[in-house]
């Protein structure tokens, strides 16, 4: 990771395509930070030997997994309730025109994407627009109920 370092002003500028000022100096020292921790490394390279990623039906659908015989199981189903998907339209590291948030509403009910237009990391590149997002939609989907479901 000894050549990212001097490079996560620049990296972190092109993940933030419309909004380049939030990367900041704290936001660079922070990953830097992170990346000096001792077993850093250790963690990236576990991304190549880790089990194949779970589908999105099986994120939205299980409980992320319970430990039966040292076998990670899924029970499907387990959470029904309402889930806002808020993604970077322009984001660098994912394929924005695949159709992948329309494609969340195909897979059960209570599903709202919200696509905005920015990069990587929309909480951190337009926080103001994903703290309205949320808020109509916690507004629109819970002001009828009594408590939230958490």
């Amino acid at each position: 990771m000894w050549y990212l370092r001097p490079r996560i002003s620049s990296i972190c500028v092109n993940l933030y395509p419309t909004n380049p000022a939030a990367v900041d100096d704290n936001l660079c020292s922070q990953i830097l930070r992170n990346s000096l921790d001792p077993g850093a490394v250790n963690v990236m390279i576990s991304g190549s030997k880790l089990p194949k990623p779970r589908t999105v039906n099986d994120l939205l659908n299980g409980d992320y997994g319970t430990l039966v015989s040292n076998e990670r199981k899924i029970r499907q189903g387990q959470w029904k309730g309402p889930v806002r998907v808020i993604h970077g339209m322009l984001d660098p590291l994912q394929n924005p025109n695949d159709k992948r948030v329309e494609g969340f509403v195909n897979l059960r009910q209570g599903i709202d994407p919200t696509p905005i237009n920015c990069g990587h990391c929309p909480h951190d590149e337009l926080p103001a627009d994903c703290a309205v997002a949320l808020h109509e939609w916690i507004q629109t989907t819970f002001s009828s109920k009594t408590e939230l479901l958490v």
